[in-house]
């Protein structure tokens, strides 16, 4: 029997693929995906695999064609713009949410089409995954970098370990910045890089950080029209992929 060649799309990443070495396969800033199949279902359903919290890392690793390319290696949003297309190659563009009404109080039904989620891309000045700022208040100079999807995994293993000690307060800002910032002041050396996000990383410089991130990070923009059928007040509202983005009610 001849084999059949599945269909593919080709994905243009939010990074541009800027952000990664020039020997990688992701640095052409395109992906390649195949259209899901009744092989990525399974996997989809797979109990153990969601319990894990690796099932949608587990599609993607199926659908890539380029099998140089590893999940761990995607910035997050240059990954969540391939769960995007993979959603609507395998199961169309439209997504059924829940919207709640700033005005009104009440919910209500909201179709997205996927298709029209906008990608946040990367500054054409920016050419590496190599960023630094002065810190306004301290004046402190740090260098870093933007995490990629195996560094964030990292961080909530660093998060889990500290809430066994001190499960009523959430680490997660200071795990990631420990493993954003390569450097201070020139200094590499990873004991004083925690030492300044635990005792000297000012809250002022700390908001400025996280607002210069924002600015130079690739992702999708999840931001999308809703007009509430109660009162008709319109606004924007933020669409997070719940279960039901990759696992739509079986008509």
């Amino acid at each position: 029997m001849a084999q059949y060649k599945f269909p593919t799309e080709v994905v243009n990443l939010p990074s541009k693929g800027r952000l990664y070495s020039k020997d990688s396969p992701l640095s052409k800033g395109e992906v390649e995906l195949k259209y899901m199949t009744a092989k990525e279902e399974d996997i989809l359903t797979s109990i153990n695999l969601i319990r894990k919290g690796i099932v949608i890392d587990k599609v993607l690793e199926s659908l890539i064609v380029d099998k140089k390319i590893k999940i761990d290696d995607l910035l997050i949003g240059d990954k969540n713009a391939l769960m995007i297309s993979a959603r609507i190659l395998g199961y169309g563009k439209d997504y059924g949410v829940k919207a709640n009404c700033s005005e009104c109080g009440k919910s209500g039904d909201l179709k997205v089409d996927c298709t029209q989620l906008k990608d946040i891309e990367i500054s054409d000045d920016i050419k590496e995954n190599k960023f630094s700022m002065k810190l306004p208040t301290t004046k402190v100079e740090i260098e870093f970098k933007l995490l990629n999807s195996g560094e964030e995994i990292l961080v909530d293993k660093d998060v889990e370990a500290m809430k066994k000690i001190q499960p009523d307060i959430d680490f997660t800002k200071s795990f990631r910045f420990k493993r954003m910032i390569t450097s201070i002041d020139g200094e590499t050396t990873k004991s004083v890089i925690n030492d300044f996000v635990d005792n000297k990383f000012l809250a002022q410089d700390s908001l400025e950080f996280r607002k210069y991130i924002n600015t130079i990070t690739p992702d999708v923009d999840m931001s999308y029209s809703f007009e509430c059928k109660h009162c008709g007040h319109t606004q924007e509202v933020v669409v997070l992929l719940g279960t039901g983005f990759f696992w739509p009610n079986a008509s």
